[in-house]
């Protein structure tokens, strides 16, 4: 019998971790996706019932329509975040992440294994919230673009939290990216207002958080309204998301605060 080629043995390994991130985050879907689905539609119907008859439209766009954009991207970079620095935080202290690093798989196959179930919780849940909303935020004005934003969103955010997941060493660490970095983030990037309708500083303060850029573009696709050239704002996430992609494979290769 002819030995498996390591090419072969790292292509199934690099599956099987993301097939073992995929089913973590579906077993206990009530709580990886339900919960911000819910929070997401809670935010909607609180706009549509509790402000629709106050603020009808922003920029000349129905209100929901103009918010849907950003929620779907507030919650999908939440989540890729939190799932993915969650699972290496568990695996470094249960100390079963030493069993991974003894694989023969190198660190972007390791690096992209951990990033699946984010990507999966993220966009399960941004897809059951779009759904749901767009037939009260009406028809999608640019479909791939839209597509393009959210992806982006995610694999921005999901090597973001891979990167986290290995640096935090402590719950606190763990909790602070998520709690005190993401979620200011995403409150101030544009998520519920115009960039252009607010006075400075604050304009200027909105337009230097990088998730509004991600917002902006997302709400090109959903709408066709749009601050800021698009086509710049998606280069620029490509950008970073590969830049986060390679750090977080270089830190796995070197086994930076993974290994004893």
């Amino acid at each position: 019998m002819s030995a498996v080629p390591l090419r072969v043995l790292q292509r199934r390994g690099a599956a099987a971790l993301a097939a073992r991130e995929m089913r973590r985050v579906l077993s206990i879907w009530t709580q990886t996706i339900a919960p911000p689905v819910a929070t997401a539609l809670l935010f909607l119907a609180v706009f549509r019932g509790a402000l629709g008859s106050r603020i009808r439209q922003i920029e000349g766009i129905d209100y929901v329509a103009f918010v849907l954009p950003g929620l779907l991207v507030m919650t999908v970079a939440a989540q890729t975040v939190h799932n993915n620095s969650t699972s290496l935080f568990q695996a470094k202290s249960e100390g079963y992440i030493e069993d991974v690093l003894t694989s023969p798989l190198r660190g972007w196959q390791l690096a992209l294994g951990y990033m699946v179930g984010g990507l999966v919780r993220a966009l399960l849940g941004a897809l059951v919230v779009a759904m749901v909303a767009l037939p009260f935020a009406g028809p999608v004005a640019n479909p791939p673009l839209a597509a393009a934003a959210i992806v982006l969103t995610a694999l921005l955010f999901a090597g973001l939290g891979v990167i986290v997941g290995i640096w935090a060493e402590s719950f606190d660490q763990h909790a602070f990216v998520a709690n005190l970095v993401i979620t200011p983030l995403a409150l101030v990037g544009g998520v519920f207002y115009s960039a252009a309708t607010l006075p400075e500083p604050w304009e200027t303060l909105t337009r230097i958080d990088p998730i509004y850029y991600l917002v902006d573009a997302a709400r090109a696709g959903f709408t066709g309204f749009h601050e800021s050239p698009v086509w710049l704002s998606l280069a620029v996430a490509a950008a970073a998301a590969l830049s986060v992609f390679a750090l977080a494979s270089a830190l796995f290769a070197r086994g930076w605060r993974l290994r004893p």
